[in-house]
């Protein structure tokens, strides 16, 4: 094992039972710089590699955002997921293509095991994240697109930032910054126009929401 991960004890959320699985050691993760998507580029191993987890047990991928699973949810994972998941495919190295199939993996258990549509949207921006590090922008934009589509069903059905599992400003930036990456201009212009006049917007989220629109103005002047 390399000297900057750890063997973390987490908890499946389907069977319950405890698994082990690499993760980055606190002490070596050194954020560096934050794109405006939210990706973090990290002075050492990329924690992003760790995130999906495989259960030691089960075999179920899953991310330390999802909450346990309901039993009425069970018979859809069984049924769509653990009948027809070859449990070798899911053992790798963390490479960028292994780390995609995981976070994949992730979505479909996500939405099959009912987590809530802002975890399947932010598993969708780290396969964004993914494919940008492999070089893939073909694959890079269609999940851009997955993913604004799915955060604009969050907005749609927001409710509150508990239940929906992240504050309305972020999820406003969100869509702004993937419809400025997407070029759908109109769209861009109308989520950042909301951020900068709604007294409802954070200090922060207000100032980065004015940085991204001029830098996207500017580029399409």
């Amino acid at each position: 094992m390399s000297e900057h991960l750890f063997l973390k004890k987490v908890k499946c959320p389907y069977c319950l039972q405890e698994s082990k699985t690499n993760r980055v050691l606190s002490r070596h993760i050194r954020p560096l710089e934050v794109e405006k998507d939210g990706y973090t580029t990290y002075d050492g191993p990329n924690p992003y590699l760790y995130e999906p987890t495989v259960c030691d047990h089960c075999h179920l991928v899953f991310h330390d955002s999802f909450d346990k699973v309901r039993k009425h949810n069970r018979e859809a994972l069984e049924t769509n997921y653990f009948n027809q998941v070859n449990p070798d495919v899911l053992k790798g190295d963390r490479s960028y293509e292994h780390v995609i199939l995981l976070y994949k993996f992730a979505v479909m258990t996500a939405q099959l095991s009912g987590q809530k549509p802002s975890v399947v949207a932010m598993l969708g921006m780290r396969i964004v994240w993914m494919y940008r590090l492999s070089g893939d922008a073909a694959s890079e934009k269609e999940w851009m697109q997955r993913t604004l589509d799915k955060y604009n069903e969050v907005q749609e059905e927001y409710t509150d930032p508990i239940r929906t599992g992240l504050p309305y400003d972020q999820l406003m930036l969100r869509i702004a910054d993937l419809s400025a990456a997407l070029d759908y201009y109109e769209d861009a212009r109308r989520w950042y126009g909301i951020l900068l006049s709604s007294k409802e917007v954070s200090e922060r989220i207000r100032n980065q929401a004015r940085d991204h629109w001029e830098e996207f103005r500017l580029e399409h002047a």
